[in-house]
């Protein structure tokens, strides 16, 4: 991915303990994924810039992806690759200090290929994380949650780690909030039964190099748009609000809690200074396409995918803020970054 120093800086913004990992073995999962590819990079540059003699085990479906997604960086002496399903027993011999466990689909598209699939990977992949860690000396674990373990949000208030609200259970599009929730419960009986530590994230929209753009994604299918130079089409009215933030940023803030957050806690993460509309959004992506032929239109047409179903799910980040997390990045900036990394 050959990550952008600026990006590099921005992670390692604010984390004071690097030295934690020293002599460590961390295990990432879904290594070569939207946020893997960032942790395992991160990892790569503290270690070449502090001397930590660490060892990065990526866990990745395939060498191919591997190949593209880190290419020299592979050669490294201090990064493996183990190559499997998440759905099967880690394959791996030797102790594990951290994990870093970011694997299992997480787009509209996803769902919409198979609601069975996405719900078992992130139960199997989590059970098979934890009975790793029970049997392998891992000393923390930390979670890549999301903001739809909120569920429906019934009121215009920013949503605090201990809000559940409803969720529609009976519907397929559950498969996602609801394995996730299930992996925050298993997390905590593993805590419980067996002292393993955690801690983790709840995410809302995260975006930055390396983005997949045919993954059902709104804000990803505006990118794709603008840069093949058509028209973005909004199968609503724009009006459901989102907040955005840059993966760097995002990345910082996991690290952040995986030195000093507090443990069995879920934090909320996001930029909130990037709230913005549907409609606004879509405007603002349109205005920074390269071919400058990018319109906004509205369809009557209903769209046949599982967007996130919520008009508002604004999540309250002053937990993590108190660690000292602050996001750097503005959101005309990490659409205009983004966007030119496909370039």
């Amino acid at each position: 991915m050959n990550m952008e120093s600026r990006d590099l800086d921005i992670i390692r913004k604010g984390i004071s303990n690097w030295n934690m990992y020293r002599d460590s073995t961390i295990l990432v999962t879904g290594a070569t994924g939207r946020l893997g590819r960032y942790i395992v990079e991160a990892l790569v540059d503290i270690d070449l810039k502090y001397n930590l003699n660490l060892r990065v085990v990526g866990m990745a479906r395939n060498n191919d992806k591997a190949i593209e997604v880190f290419g020299e960086l592979l050669e490294f002496p201090n990064v493996s690759f183990i190559y499997q399903d998440v759905n099967t027993p880690i394959e791996y011999d030797g102790d594990v200090k951290y994990i870093f466990h970011t694997a299992g689909p997480a787009a509209p598209m996803d769902y919409k290929r198979s609601a069975v699939n996405t719900l078992w990977a992130h139960v199997n992949g989590t059970h098979n994380v934890l009975e790793f860690a029970r049997t392998h000396g891992t000393k923390r674990i930390f979670y890549v949650s999301t903001v739809e373990v909120f569920g429906e949000q019934k009121a215009d208030i920013k949503i605090a780690e201990d809000y559940m609200g409803p969720l529609q259970h009976l519907k397929s599009r559950a498969c996602y909030p609801e394995a996730k929730r299930v992996c925050e419960t298993m997390l905590a009986c593993y805590k419980d039964d067996f002292g393993i530590d955690f801690c983790g994230v709840r995410l809302c929209h995260t975006l930055g190099a390396g983005i997949v753009l045919d993954d059902g994604r709104g804000f990803a299918e505006f990118i794709d748009c603008a840069l093949k130079g058509v028209d973005i089409v909004l199968h609503s009215d724009g009006s459901a609000m989102r907040t955005y933030t840059y993966t760097p940023d995002a990345v910082n803030a996991m690290f952040m809690i995986m030195e000093r957050g507090e443990s069995g806690c879920m934090y909320n993460v996001a930029a909130e200074q990037n709230l913005i509309s549907i409609r606004d959004l879509a405007e603002l992506i349109a205005s920074l396409s390269p071919k400058k032929t990018t319109k906004v239109r509205f369809s009557q047409e209903a769209s046949n995918m599982p967007y996130l179903p919520f008009k508002l799910a604004i999540m309250d980040t002053s937990k993590i803020r108190k660690l000292g997390w602050s996001p750097q990045t503005d959101i005309k900036k990490m659409f205009k970054w983004t966007i030119d990394s496909f370039c």
